[in-house]
């Protein structure tokens, strides 16, 4: 079943690729440049994370997967697997039995909190960049330590040279108050 929805998913993408470019090839290739800066500070990010050798760390993550999940926590992350989930404005924090969604868990990334480490933030747009490049609408990153800011995917479209561009955002995500932990 997620073979046929990703086969589906993929030909859609390649068609409005495709209409893209010949309604509004200035619009399809300013995607393609900024397609392919992320891909390279991407792998910067990730040397530069990898080489802060952080493993325990906190931080405020505010996003939402269209309709499906929506996240507003304080994560906490010791030997970088989550330890902790507080969801902001609330006094207690959730168990760990209560991290994933049960109906959509591993199959959208916002419904596992489980999968909010900073190496995997960096493999879900490693993937989405491998698999749909053009869903990407926007990657953020940390200056100093390089892990994920914002982020952003679901579908471009233009309608020709005088229509603006219009975006639907499927999944997205704000990283802040990130801090280390001893």
């Amino acid at each position: 079943m997620i073979w046929k929805t990703r086969t589906i998913v993929g030909v859609v993408f390649i068609g409005l690729i495709l209409m893209q470019f010949l309604y509004d090839p200035l619009a399809f290739l300013e995607q393609n440049i900024n397609i392919g800066n992320i891909q390279t500070i991407l792998i910067k990010a990730q040397a530069q994370w990898d080489s802060a050798m952080i493993q325990n760390y906190a931080f405020e993550i505010h996003g939402a997967s269209q309709s499906i999940c929506k996240v507003n926590a304080s994560i906490e992350v010791q030997d970088d697997a989550v330890r902790k989930v507080q969801p902001l404005h609330v006094n207690s924090a959730l168990p760990p039995d209560a991290w994933a969604d049960p109906d959509w868990g591993n199959e959208v990334f916002l419904c596992d909190y489980n999968h909010f480490t900073v190496p995997q933030m960096f493999a879900m747009l490693g993937k989405t960049l491998e698999n749909s490049p053009f869903a990407i609408l926007d990657a953020e990153f940390d200056p100093q330590y390089g892990f994920i800011t914002q982020f952003a995917d679901g579908i471009s479209a233009s309608h020709g040279w005088l229509n603006l561009q219009r975006q639907s955002i499927y999944n997205e995500f704000q990283v802040s108050n990130f801090k280390i932990e001893q």
